[in-house]
């Protein structure tokens, strides 16, 4: 008995030896195969934690990433600038994204393209933190925090270096079949709205990204946001972007919110939600709350514009 014990002991030692030695190498090779990525979401991201320089940093989703143009914002505020939206991404994202930048290095402005839903619950906004899992190992003070927040076991997890890079090898050998060009991290958007194309966007039934509840982990999000922002002496700006079709924002709590916040934080905030100069603009709009690239250039001299007004 003892020796046949002894035995399932060495086999049992013998196999968690190998795998961490598999999981090492695995994961030593997807990170490699990370890190060399030339496009995709994922090199905009590595740049901006690892390498940009730029006077001003986009945040935001969609919104962000499809609706600011940096070279627009560079002529007009004579300030380099880079695109850093990352699309789907919500609240906490975005404000784990920031404290990672911050480590290496303080842009002299920060802009957050809000979207008046970031406030309500949002299971997707939990899981798409698992973008940020390859980045784990460098930045775990900083993202311990946010992670755990979808597991109580992301230590564990995150200790497999497999584990880490698991989802992003898809991504890695797509975007090198098929390079996503980007311009300083925006990627324009072409076409435009037709009525038709708004009927068929209308019939969308979609499951909905968020339950019409505050969730005060995105209220906390949304301040230690604000917060790290002054702590570093960074000006800040909310901007919301306009939308094809009017909508009703009266009983909206999410964005109500947001709005009170930013008042008593003293935040610049620009509402273009409903702006009359964007509504019904079919010539201006890819989807109804997307710009194609002539709205996105007209939309980012406008925020230029206020921008250098506070200034």
């Amino acid at each position: 008995m003892k020796s046949e014990l002894t035995l399932s002991i060495r086999q049992i030692l013998k196999f968690i030896i190998i795998f961490l030695i598999v999981d090492f190498l695995f994961g030593s090779i997807s990170k490699k195969i990370f890190y060399e990525q030339k496009t995709g979401k994922f090199y905009r991201s590595t740049y901006a934690i690892k390498e940009a320089k730029e006077d001003i940093l986009i945040f935001g989703s969609s919104h962000a990433h499809r609706h600011y143009v940096p070279e627009v914002m560079e002529k007009e505020l004579l300030k380099t600038c880079y695109n850093v939206g990352a699309e789907g991404q919500q609240l906490l994202f975005h404000a784990a994204f920031q404290k990672m930048i911050l480590k290496r290095r303080v842009p002299e402005l920060i802009v957050l393209n809000i979207d008046e839903n970031f406030l309500y619950k949002s299971n997707a906004a939990y899981n798409r933190l698992s973008d940020l899992h390859p980045y784990y190992s460098e930045f775990k003070n900083e993202l311990r925090s946010f992670l755990s927040l979808n597991s109580s076991f992301m230590d564990f997890k995150l200790f497999f270096k497999s584990y880490q890079t698991n989802s992003t090898l898809i991504h890695a050998i797509r975007y090198y079949i098929s390079p996503q060009i980007d311009y300083k991290g925006y990627r324009p958007l072409d076409g435009v709205m037709t009525l038709n194309k708004v009927a068929f966007y209308e019939k969308d039934n979609s499951e909905k990204e968020y339950i019409q509840e505050i969730d005060p982990v995105f209220v906390a999000a949304f301040k230690d946001f604000i917060l790290t922002a002054k702590k570093n002496n960074i000006k800040l700006v909310f901007v919301t972007s306009p939308n094809l079709i009017e909508r009703s924002i009266s009983e909206n709590e999410s964005f109500k919110m947001i709005k009170v916040i930013s008042k008593l934080e003293k935040i610049p905030f620009f509402d273009f939600l409903n702006s009359p100069a964007y509504i019904n603009q079919y010539d201006l709009f890819h989807d109804p709350s997307h710009l194609n690239d002539n709205g996105a250039r007209i939309f980012t001299k406008s925020v230029a514009e206020l921008i250098n007004v506070i200034d």
